[in-house]
């Protein structure tokens, strides 16, 4: 019953929005939907999945609450922790299983760049207020992946724990 709102929550905040008719934010809160649902379907270690849920939700809420407008910097760890644990979801997806660091630095940096590419997207067809400067780009890009290489290392640290156990 402690991981309904780890695994719900995306989706109640996407009902939520699409009652108001943001379609925006309903969106944004669907991708978190979707984020949640393919740690629990994973079978991503509790800690994990418990923390790709709070990550993706608060991106979503700082989107809503226009934290990302308010204060540049915002994006920079936002970028980190959620494409680290995102890099790790996408490793553990693509390798049924446990994930090399490698792979999971590999899926960061993908991740990075398509999230990127999807901001340049959006900001061309969605929302015109997405800040897509080049600067901005390459410091999100960076971000990403250095927030996969220290999620990839938490990761080895966390499996080698185990397996001393």
């Amino acid at each position: 019953m402690a991981l309904v709102p780890v695994r719900w929550s995306g989706l109640a905040l996407a009902v939520a929005f699409a009652a108001c008719g943001m379609w925006t934010e309903f969106a944004v809160a669907m991708l978190v939907a979707l984020a949640q649902v393919i740690a629990w379907r994973s079978a991503l270690p509790r800690e994990w999945e418990c923390a790709v849920s709070a990550a993706s939700l608060f991106a979503a809420v700082s989107s809503y609450l226009l934290l990302f407008e308010r204060f540049p910097w915002w994006d920079i760890p936002t970028h980190f922790v959620l494409n680290g644990l995102v890099a790790v979801l996408v490793a553990r997806v693509l390798r049924s299983g446990d994930p090399t660091p490698a792979v999971i630095v590999a899926s960061g940096a993908a991740v990075a760049v398509v999230w990127e590419l999807l901001e340049v997207a959006g900001a061309r067809w969605v929302d015109s207020s997405i800040h897509t400067a080049p600067a901005d780009t390459v410091g999100d890009i960076i971000a990403g992946i250095l927030g996969a290489v220290v999620a990839a290392l938490l990761w080895r640290r966390g499996r080698g724990q185990e397996a001393e156990e």
